[in-house]
């Protein structure tokens, strides 16, 4: 199938200069000078009988983006597990492939599979589709997408921001440099890259080279390596993994989902100014550690007259794919009909003042209650309120718009609390992963949403004891029903699920 390529094109013979710019300050794994993906579009059958071998034999990953209705996928199906079972990612590229039939060099195109007679919010359903069918495939949620051709408009409309909530990352769009001159400047839905054809071993290392005098990345997009369409010669495509392989500590090569991954991290989790990280859990592994965080079991309406019953059982709470997800269930179980997971980390981890931080994406859904919060350690003694309560995130699907930070104390709890909410502008937050924070000071916290500071609390604005000048500790759950949200209906979709990307806690820097 013919392919117009996003990003730079490389046809055999070109050559361009390894522009000479200041090293980026991004940090990659282990000191590495620049970050690798190594892509290939389509399933071609070259891929599994060339690529996947190689890749193999020199120990590296690379990403593989399956058109689901190429034929080599149906007829090759336990040949792509087996790629994925070793550790190579299976990216989606779409069901059929709709390109933009617009130009003289899409005559190609099908009628039926023009992206310009296809609408947005089809599109959106087909390449979710397509998600799910990945997964039965190679078993695994997380994903990255590149668009056929680069092409983003689907009847005129851009659908990749309908894609956003299903994606860790995309590749996208015309024009965008294959080798990004900062990496603040990548966006994680819109990612350029280098689309080699007839390409010589040595310009594929040249773009590596580059990449690594700005200590950015570079994106390849390969089609067929020795045949098919679009190709790259088994030789050049061997040189560069051989030298990919011999330059391991210089140049970390990754899936593009991993690469992405840290991407993410790195941009949007870096220590703000002034803070330095004290604490976190990144969720990596394959286990909750049960060294930093404690579940709470129970089911007596937590003093909310909420519904379920808490239990640390994996059907509720559990880390993979770099993420933990605690999921509400509609199950009877130990007198309640409903399950969910809570957790703290009292006796582990309790501090006094710093920046707390997570990155969330909220389930939707009425009477469903997501909270990132801290109590106070002294509420086996003091009791609460006096132990004091500092909500960093409550959300409540009724209002699925809004997230309110809030502060309990004496004088100041339950209804009459000290909070404020604020509004995600023309979106819902359940619709993708947020940034919550609060900064804690002696005499003053100040709530953020996405690096948006809405709320500040302080001795002389609450109406009551100010209790914040002791440790606390951090707790996450998910609830259902009470008496704030209300409780579940009809529209009410089970399971839920509340994934996070990480926890850290900051402390103030040495200003020395």
């Amino acid at each position: 199938m013919h392919h117009f390529l996003a990003g730079l094109l490389l046809a055999g013979g070109v050559t361009f200069a390894c522009t000479p710019a200041h090293a980026d300050t991004f940090a990659w794994p282990g000191g590495a000078r620049a970050a690798v993906s190594l892509a290939y579009d389509d399933a071609l059958d070259s891929q599994l009988d060339n690529a996947i071998p190689a890749l193999d034999r020199h120990g590296l990953r690379g990403t593989f983006y399956l058109q689901l209705s190429n034929p080599p996928v149906g007829q090759r199906m336990e040949a792509w597990r087996a790629a994925a079972r070793r550790g190579h990612e299976l990216g989606n590229h779409s069901l059929f492939h709709q390109c933009s039939g617009a130009g003289a060099d899409r005559a190609w195109v099908a009628p039926h599979r023009d992206l310009d007679t296809t609408g947005a919010a089809q599109m959106r359903d087909q390449v979710l589709l397509a998600n799910t069918m990945l997964m039965a495939i190679d078993g695994r949620r997380e994903r990255t997408y590149t668009a056929p051709c680069g092409d983003v408009l689907a009847g005129g409309t851009d659908y990749i921001p309908l894609l956003h909530q299903g994606f860790v990352a995309i590749k996208a769009g015309h024009g965008r440099p294959g080798v990004p001159a900062s990496m603040a400047a990548v966006d994680p839905f819109m990612v350029g890259s280098v689309g080699p054809v007839g390409t010589s071993g040595k310009e594929l290392i040249e773009m590596v080279k580059q990449a690594g005098a700005r200590g950015t990345m570079v994106a390849f997009t390969f089609h067929g390596i020795g045949g098919d369409h679009l190709s790259v010669s088994k030789e050049a495509h061997e040189e560069l993994l051989q030298f990919l392989a011999a330059h391991r500590k210089e140049y970390w090569t990754d899936t593009f989902l991993n690469v992405m991954k840290h991407v993410r991290q790195g941009t949007a989790g870096a220590a703000p100014a002034g803070w330095t990280l004290a604490w976190s859990d990144e969720f990596d592994g394959d286990a909750l550690d049960r060294s930093k965080w404690v579940p709470e079991t129970g089911g007596h309406g937590w003093g909310n007259k909420e519904l379920q019953f808490y239990t640390g059982r994996p059907e509720n709470v559990r880390v993979g794919g770099g993420m933990l997800t605690i999921e509400a269930r509609k199950e009877a179980y130990q007198g309640s009909q409903y399950t969910s997971a809570r957790l703290k980390t009292a006796g582990l981890k309790e501090t006094q003042y710093g920046r707390y931080e997570a990155r969330i994406k909220i389930p939707k859904g009425q009477g469903i209650w997501p909270a990132f919060w801290m109590l106070g350690a002294n509420i086996g003694s003091a009791g609460w309120p006096k132990s004091g309560e500092i909500d960093i995130m409550e959300i409540i699907g009724k209002e699925p718009g809004n997230v309110y930070g809030t502060l309990h104390g004496p004088g100041y709890s339950g209804e009459h609390a000290f909070s404020k909410a604020s509004a995600l502008p023309g979106a819902e937050y359940g619709d993708d992963f947020h940034v919550f924070a609060v900064e804690w000071e002696p005499g003053e916290i100040r709530w953020y949403r996405d690096g948006v500071h809405y709320h500040t609390a302080r001795p002389d604005l609450v109406k009551g004891e100010w209790v914040f000048d002791h440790p606390f500790f951090l707790l996450l759950n998910l609830a259902v029903g009470g008496m704030w949200p209300g409780y579940p209906d009809a529209t009410t979709e089970f399971p839920r699920r509340m994934l996070v990307d990480y926890v850290r806690v900051y402390r103030k820097a040495d200003p020395r």
